[in-house]
């Protein structure tokens, strides 16, 4: 009896194979994420990146394509409407403001706050707690983290608190351009 040997695959073959399928791969994976804005550059962030202290004339200037955009719904039958600017009575812009975390961690009581919707340096956070007529307040500034803007996370000893119970604490946000308030949070303190 004669033993048949099984063609074997060259090498070379393998990794041609091997390479090919990997490029395909990160391939599909760097359009889903891109997509999906993963890497956080959509246009309107990139153009507010590229110059930050641009003048209204300038915006004025890329807001035409918004106005193009309109046009060509009005063609196509579209009767979408655009959800309204968020800007305050004051003509800023307003401040989503998300609060990331606010607990006591020892004989700290820790805040993280931060807002998706602004793009901007030079801000500044400010922190308010009140309790029976009693109030403890705290700042601190901003920073652009690329994808939004951060409050700079405080540490406020739980000794600087008057008194230990329930607390209503407020987040806000300032700077030349933008403002707003979080929803007040009620948080506690040991």
């Amino acid at each position: 009896m004669k033993i048949q040997k099984k063609p074997k695959i060259s090498r070379t073959v393998l990794i041609v194979v091997l390479v090919v399928v990997l490029i395909l791969a990160g391939g599909i994976t760097y359009w889903y994420l891109d997509t999906n804005d993963f890497f956080g550059r959509s246009d309107k962030d990139t153009k507010q990146q590229d110059d930050p202290d641009q003048d209204d004339e300038t915006t004025d200037l890329t807001n035409d394509d918004d106005v193009n955009d309109d046009i060509d719904d009005e063609k196509k039958g579209g009767n979408e409407e655009k959800p309204p600017a968020l800007i305050d009575d004051n003509g800023k812009k307003i401040a989503q403001i998300r609060i990331v975390d606010a607990s006591q961690y020892g004989d700290v009581f820790e805040v993280r706050a931060g807002m998706n919707n602004i793009m901007e340096e030079n801000g500044q956070c400010s922190y308010t707690f009140t309790r029976n007529g009693q109030t403890l307040s705290r700042s601190s500034e901003a920073i652009f983290t690329g994808t939004g803007t951060d409050c700079k996370t405080i540490d406020i000893p739980v000794s600087d608190f008057p008194a230990k119970g329930e607390w209503q604490m407020v987040v806000k946000y300032s700077s030349a351009t933008s403002a707003g308030t979080a929803d007040t949070r009620t948080i506690s303190i040991k």
